[in-house]
């Protein structure tokens, strides 16, 4: 099988083409950098387009030629989410492409209109699509993406110190799946026999809690290290900056606020789902949150 993978350099497009790379497929990638890819992934491509802005039609149509499969993970930003992947899917569908996994991975945002302004775009999407074309995509749930968790945001890890910071009780659990995983669970799903019928897919890798994180952290480090828990406040306190920073900056300044969303909605469980298609893909070993931490030292 040929993989378009759009957004090859992300942090979810690198370990989805590895693990078609360990499958047998070949992958051809799509995004503005092919330096920002690791020599490994680089080295395996059947080909690269170049994308020189999120609009570049003409890419678009050269990427998805003679492929039989796509799996979109662009930047997590709405003009990426909404603009660009129509674009994609429209040039699959002009490429005869029936299998389009496109980018979902996080809690099930079809629940809960309007309580997060990245999920409403995805809704609206995935309604647009429905209603406008031949295709049927795949989507994902993962609840949060372990990796970003860990090495992305600071606002959630700080490496430096070891700090995990959150609202809410220290017990109540988030259902996380490591890249590696989403990578192998998104194999499994576009490689399925009814791939083409699209639809909602639900795994995870594992649920813990802030103090599940302090106990496997230390398990992951020997007990040389240890992990600190940081309580930002209640869950109402949460809910209290969200509203606040709707407030201040509105939907376009989402990105001032949006961390609260996961902080107040996680446990008040608006969009929690039940990972029941873990079961379909028996070949995906789940991560455990103590083997992440030992594959990745430097969290």
């Amino acid at each position: 099988m040929l993989i378009l993978i759009a957004g090859i350099t992300g942090f979810v497009g690198i370990p989805c083409a590895r693990s078609a790379f360990a499958r047998g497929h070949k992958v051809r990638g799509l995004a503005r950098n092919i330096d920002n890819l690791p020599q490994d992934v680089r080295d395996g491509l059947e080909g690269f387009e170049t994308m020189t802005s999120p609009y570049d039609v003409a890419a678009m149509d050269r990427a998805t030629k003679g492929v039989d499969a796509i799996i979109c993970s662009f930047a997590a930003v709405p003009e990426m989410y909404m603009e660009s992947q129509m674009l994609l899917i429209r040039a699959a569908e002009r490429a005869g492409v029936k299998i389009f996994h496109a980018t979902s991975w996080n809690y099930d945002w079809t629940l809960s209109p309007g309580s997060h302004e990245i999920y409403d775009d995805m809704r609206g999407f995935s309604h647009h699509v429905a209603v406008s074309s031949t295709i049927k995509p795949i989507y994902m749930f993962t609840g949060a993406i372990a990796d970003y968790y860990f090495k992305r945001s600071r606002y959630d890890w700080d490496p430096d110190t070891k700090t995990f910071s959150f609202h809410g009780p220290s017990t109540f659990p988030t259902r996380y799946t490591t890249a590696e995983d989403i990578g192998n669970y998104v194999l499994e799903a576009i490689t399925a026999p009814d791939a083409a019928n699209g639809g909602f897919v639900r795994v995870q890798s594992f649920e813990a809690s802030p103090e599940d994180i302090v106990k496997a952290y230390s398990a992951a480090r020997g007990g040389n290290i240890t992990a600190k828990l940081n309580c930002l406040g209640s869950v109402k306190d949460a809910e209290d900056k969200l509203n606040e920073g709707r407030a201040k900056y509105g939907k376009s300044g989402w990105y001032n606020y949006l961390r609260y969303c996961y902080q107040y909605h996680i446990p008040a469980q608006s969009w929690d789902y039940e990972p029941v298609d873990v079961a379909r893909f028996p070949n995906v070993k789940q991560t455990s949150l103590e083997e992440f931490f030992r594959r990745n030292p430097d969290v």
